[in-house]
């Protein structure tokens, strides 16, 4: 009995952790990088800049308030914050590995690497939904403070803004799957939701005339516009240049339903194409 014991023992601790404790073992060890490189306390302190900034502005502003249109002021550079949260912790999460050579020790384990980018992902949406979180909290207190009032709409914007950050982690981890360099990541990571994107949606909506509602960026923007009590609408507006001319100029707004489907699409598929490419990615000398 105390041979089969002492077997059954041996047995169990030979046993490979299950895939859902790998998916936490690296997602534990991807948050400890965080602390390590100070990237989770970089954002903090940007965040808490961007917090000082607004609550300083407002509090010095005579203009009435209520508690959504606190919120909303505040809401109004989340976005930014998701930009700069997508591009520190996933803009190179993948890439890493192979520019640091980390990937040697890594994927010679017998670890599967679904359970690598699932881990990585779940550590980079974590730190930022903490980051929003905290955004939130304190742009909710400023709401019952200087509005005098609860803004329920400031929770919708919430769920946005996390759905956003989500979307956004996901395309980064795209980008960062295919890319060579860590810089390289990172620098298109920003550049394509800060500059590229945004120009895009500009020209298509300002002055095309197409309502850009496909584009995940275009799509984060409803959870500004959300604490906006009644919601804005879409307009239209021409302006006489002279000469018997003039031009139109369109003002689009996401729908928010439309835009919660798109920004979940983009989740699923770029977090998707990202696994597919880092499957078939091997090291290269």
């Amino acid at each position: 009995m105390s041979e089969t014991n002492v077997n059954a023992a041996s047995r169990a601790a030979r046993e490979l952790p299950s895939d859902l404790q790998q998916v936490g073992v690296v997602a534990k060890y991807d948050i400890m990088k965080y602390l390590r490189s100070r990237r989770l306390l970089g954002m903090l302190i940007i965040e808490a800049i961007v917090l000082i900034a607004i609550t300083a502005l407002l509090a010095t502003s005579n203009n009435p308030k209520t508690a959504d249109g606190v919120v909303g002021q505040y809401a109004g550079f989340a976005t930014i914050l998701i930009v700069i949260g997508a591009t520190l912790f996933g803009g190179d999460a993948i890439v890493s590995e192979y520019q640091g050579r980390t990937g040697y020790l890594l994927f010679p384990n017998p670890i599967k690497k679904v359970s690598i980018i699932v881990g990585k992902f779940i550590s980079s949406v974590a730190a930022m939904v903490l980051i929003l979180a905290i955004y939130y909290a304190i742009a909710l207190v400023a709401g019952l403070v200087m509005g005098n009032g609860f803004s329920t709409l400031g929770l919708a914007s919430l769920g946005l803004a996390i759905l956003y950050g989500i979307s956004a982690l996901a395309v980064a981890f795209l980008i960062s799957s295919f890319m060579k360099g860590t810089a390289g990541s990172l620098i298109l990571t920003f550049a394509l939701f800060f500059f590229v994107l945004d120009i895009i949606s500009s020209i298509m909506g300002s002055l095309g005339g197409i309502k850009p509602w496909f584009l995940v960026n275009f799509a984060g923007t409803s959870l500004s516009y959300v604490t906006t009590d009644p919601y804005p609408v879409d307009t239209i507006q021409s302006l006489d240049i002279g000469a018997g001319q003039s031009m139109t100029f369109y003002y689009f707004y996401p729908d928010v339903g439309l835009s919660i489907a798109v920004m979940a699409v983009y989740a699923v598929v770029a977090l998707v194409l990202a696994y597919l490419i880092f499957r078939r990615r091997e090291m290269s000398a």
